[in-house]
Order: C-alpha cells, then structure tokens, then sequence
C-alpha cells in the first residue's frame, strides 16, 4: 500500500512540475526562491530548474527536463552506497538520506554534482530535509533496516564539509517531513501528525498536532500541505500553522 502513496505523491509532484514549465518555462518553487521541484522527503527524486537528479540503486542520474516530451540523461553518478534511500536538494546542493547517515554532494556544477561530505548515525531507514544552515534527520524502526532509533536529529551544517549533530530528540516512530520557514511537519505514525517550531534547534517545541492522522510523507507548498497517509492523500491549509485546516482527501483504495 505504502508504494501505491509513493507513486501517487510523484504524480501530483510531477504534473504539478510539468504544468507550472508549460505555464511559464520554470520549475515550481520552495521556499527558497531558487527554482526548486521537491517531492516528500521520501522521494528518490528532486528538481532544480530544468535538472531532474534521481536515485536509482547505488547511482544518480542527472537529466535535462526543459523539454518535458523529450528528457534527456546527462550524466551517471556512482553514490557508493548500496543504502541511498531518499533526496533533498536545495540551491547548492543535494542530501541523500541512506541506510547509514547523510550524503552531501555540491551543485557547483549542476549537471556533475560532487561529493562533498558524510554525517554518519546508526543503522537506520531515514529522510532528510534542510532548512538555512540545519538539516533535520529522521531515524525510525519498523522498516527493513531493523536497527534503529525512532527520533529527530538536528544537524549543524555550516561546515559543510563538517556536519555536526546539535541536538537529538525522541519521536514515536517519524517517518517523512516537510520544512517551510520557522516549521517543521513532521509525520510521526501513530503519534500523530506534529508541527515543531525550530527557531531554536537546541530546544525544538511541538506546537500542533493532527492526533489521528497516520501520516507517512508531506509536501509543503505555499501555504498548502499535502500529506500522504494509510487511508490517502490529504491537503490541509497551513497559513497558520498552529491551526491547520483541512481541505480535501483522495481515499485510498481497499
């Protein structure tokens, strides 16, 4: 079931993506203002204006989708590391959650992005989104990396070279988030569906929750959350936050 949301979330991703460059010849937008497409922070895939990178096993490949009827592979990148399970991209550069830690490669030169560093934790399934200068890291069990923790990491990255942990914080068992300004949503299982104020990252507050949605992935856009959960795809409004309002729902099907 959960690979029926993985496919349905890259759909509304990608036809979101493919009619905003009909529209205007740019990529939608993050938060950042850089012509960024981003799918859930479980997503193998990210776009940077008119680059699409994608994992594929232990490989990245880079295309061109400025032309959306004809994409074209630009380049093949070895990861070196059989446990890449998800991307994040930012202006600059591209973090890859892993098995083992986080992969940080440089955008320098969009087309062949190069390794930069590695932020290594336990054994443990994990996405990872990136807001200024902090990356956000989830640990959970329950998946097929069987070892590991269930909590939030915050991590310093202003080296980037260097990344170092901040702070740890004990979740229930987190899985995708999504960062837009002061906020992190964070899809938690069973504990709920939780909006964190990170202003501070060495004191992080829960300041929502949605209690009885299951959710497992989250796309912020706008002022739109789209999140992806056991019984669908919900969009809620979140021009304030502490107070999402629910918009609609696509079921899932039995």
């Amino acid at each position: 079931m959960k690979n029926i949301f993985k496919i349905l979330f890259a759909v509304i991703l990608l036809s979101t993506f493919f009619y905003a460059c009909d529209k205007d010849s740019s990529a939608i937008t993050s938060g950042d203002s850089s012509n960024t497409g981003q799918g859930g922070s479980l997503a193998k895939f990210a776009i940077q204006g008119n680059l699409m990178y994608k994992v594929e096993g232990t490989m990245l490949k880079v295309y061109d989708v400025s032309n959306t009827s004809n994409t074209v592979l630009l380049n093949s990148i070895d990861l070196k590391n059989t446990g890449v399970e998800t991307i994040f991209s930012n202006s600059q550069y591209l973090f890859f959650g892993t098995q083992n830690g986080m992969l940080i490669y440089g955008l320098s030169k969009p087309s062949a992005p190069n390794y930069i560093s590695t932020y290594t934790h336990v054994v443990s399934c994990d996405p990872v989104v990136v807001q200024g200068n902090t990356a956000y890291v989830t640990l959970s069990t329950g998946n097929q990396c069987n070892r590991g923790l269930n909590q939030l990491e915050a991590i310093d990255i202003t080296d980037i070279t260097s990344p170092t942990l901040l702070k740890v914080y004990r979740m229930g068992n987190p899985k995708g988030m999504a960062v837009a300004g002061k906020y992190l949503y964070l899809c938690d299982q069973a504990a709920g569906f939780k909006v964190l104020d990170i202003t501070d990252n060495m004191n992080i507050v829960e300041v929502a929750r949605i209690s009885n949605l299951l959710a497992y992935d989250v796309i912020a856009s706008g002022n739109i959350l789209t999140i992806t959960s056991t019984s669908g795809v919900y969009q809620y409004d979140c021009s304030d936050p502490l107070n999402l309002i629910f918009l609609s729902k696509i079921a899932s099907q039995k």
